[in-house]
C-alpha cells in the first residue's frame, strides 16, 4: 500500500514515535552529533532526554511552552508542514525575547487516528526544519489521539542572569522599539478568510494585487509561516547591562496588548522592589507609553489595501498580533550603537502619566485600547 493511503492508526503510537525519530534524521540538514548538548545515542527514544548542560550559578535555565489547536491557530490554507514549523517558532520566539540560547525542543502531538501518514510525516518535517533553522534539536515528546491536531511544544534554553531580557525595568525617557514591520500577518489572515468565505474573492484579490502584489504574497506568507527573531534577541541580550538596561517581549497577541502587558509587569515589580527595600514612598506608578502614528513602519500601499478591504490599518497594526517581532525598550544612548548591529524601528517612548496613547498624524492624542487576542474569551 502506498504511504499516501496509510493512516496513522495502522501504525500505532510506538511506531509513530520511531518514525519521528527517523524523520529527525532524514528531514534534518544536521546530524544529531552536530548538537553538542544532546546525547542522542543514549537518550532518544528512552523515557527522558539527556542533555549535556552546564548551568552554573550565573545562568538561568529558560523554558517556554505553547499549545496550538488546529481550529484556533491554523488557517485552513496552512499545510501540515507549516503547522509543525509554527509550533517551534512560537516557543523559540519566547526564548528569543529573553535572549536565551536554545538547548532543546520537546514535541507533544495529538492527532486524529484517520490522519494520513504522509500528512503526519509532513508535519514532523516542518518541526525538524524549524529546529534546524533555530539551532534547537528535537530531544523528545509524546503522541496521543485527538479529534483535531493539537501541538504542544516546549523549548528549553539558557541565559546569563545579568543579561536576561525581562518585560520590566524601563525608565521614563527610554525609547520604545520594534524589531520589524507589524500587521502583515494580520492582513494575511484577513486575505485567507476572504478566500475561504467570499465567492468573489478572486476578483477582489486581483483588484488589490494591482496595488502591490508582492505585499499581498508577503502578508499571506507571514500568516502561514511566521519566523522568530532569534538573532535579534541575542543582539539585544549582548547589549543589555546594568548601565544600559534593555527590556523586551515578543508580539504575539497584538502590539496594544503587549504595551499594557509590559506596563503591568513593570508596575508590579516596581511596587515589589519598594516593599523589599522597605521604602516609605507611596505606591504611585507614573510610567506610561506614547507611540506616534508617523513613526509606525507602514507603507502607503498597505494602508490602501487595508482600506480597499474595509479595514482600519491601525486596528491591524495594534490589535491582531501573530507577528513574532520583538517589542523592546532602550535608553537613548544605545540608539546609534544598536543600529549598527540590527534593523529596528523607534515608534515611541516611555512617558509619565500611566497611560498608553498614540499621537495621530493630525496631531490629536488618543488612548489606545488594550484589546488583543486572548484565549478563553
Amino acid at each position: 500500500m502506498k504511504s499516501s493511503q496509510i493512516k496513522v492508526s495502522e501504525l500505532g503510537e510506538k511506531q509513530l514515535i520511531e518514525r519521528i525519530i527517523q524523520k529527525s534524521k532524514s528531514c534534518s540538514i544536521y546530524k544529531p552529533s552536530d548538537f553538542n548538548d544532546f546525547d542522542d545515542k543514549t537518550s532518544i527514544g528512552d523515557d527522558s532526554a539527556l542533555t549535556n548542560v552546564n548551568i552554573d550559578d550565573n545562568s538561568y535555565l529558560v523554558s517556554s511552552s505553547d499549545m496550538l489547536i488546529q481550529s484556533s491557530h491554523f488557517p485552513k490554507a496552512m499545510t501540515h508542514f507549516q503547522m509543525g514549523y509554527k509550533s517551534v517558532v512560537v516557543n523559540v520566539s519566547d526564548l528569543a525575547s529573553m535572549g536565551a540560547e536554545n538547548i532543546g525542543f520537546l514535541l507533544n502531538l495529538a492527532i486524529p487516528k484517520d490522519t494520513l501518514l504522509d500528512d503526519f510525516d509532513e508535519l514532523v518535517c516542518g518541526v525538524i526544519q524549524a529546529c534546524d533553522n533555530y539551532n534547537i534539536p528535537l530531544i523528545g515528546g509524546d503522541t496521543n489521539e485527538a479529534s483535531e491536531i493539537i501541538i504542544s511544544g516546549t523549548a528549553i534554553g539558557q541565559v546569563d542572569k545579568e543579561r536576561a531580557l525581562m518585560k520590566y525595568g524601563f525608565e521614563i525617557g527610554d525609547l520604545l522599539c520594534i524589531s520589524g514591520e507589524l500587521a502583515y500577518a494580520a492582513l494575511g489572515f484577513e486575505l485567507l478568510k476572504l478566500i475561504e468565505e467570499n465567492p468573489k474573492s478572486k476578483e477582489i484579490i486581483e483588484k488589490i494585487k494591482s496595488i502591490d502584489s508582492t505585499l499581498i504574497d508577503l502578508a499571506i506568507l507571514k500568516a502561514l509561516k511566521p519566523e522568530a527573531k532569534y538573532k535579534e534577541g541575542h543582539i539585544l541580550r549582548d547589549y543589555n547591562t546594568n548601565n544600559n538596561r534593555i527590556t523586551a517581549t515578543d508580539i504575539t497577541d497584538g502590539l496594544a496588548s503587549e504595551l499594557y502587558e509590559i506596563l503591568s509587569y513593570d508596575k508590579k515589580h516596581s511596587q515589589s522592589d519598594k516593599i523589599d527595600n522597605d521604602s516609605n514612598s507611596d505606591n504611585t506608578y507614573e510610567k506610561g507609553i506614547r507611540i506616534y502614528e508617523d513613526k509606525l513602519p507602514v507603507e502607503d500601499e498597505f494602508k490602501e489595501i487595508a482600506n480597499s478591504l474595509g479595514l482600519n490599518y491601525l486596528d491591524l497594526f495594534l490589535h491582531v498580533g501573530e507577528d513574532f517581532e520583538l517589542l523592546f525598550t532602550i535608553n537613548k544612548e544605545l540608539k546609534d550603537k544598536l543600529s549598527s548591529d540590527m534593523n529596528y524601528y523607534v515608534i515611541g517612548e516611555i512617558t509619565e502619566g500611566n497611560t498608553v496613547e498614540i499621537v495621530l498624524s493630525n496631531g490629536s492624542i488618543k488612548k489606545i485600547s488594550s484589546r488583543g487576542y486572548e484565549h478563553l474569551k
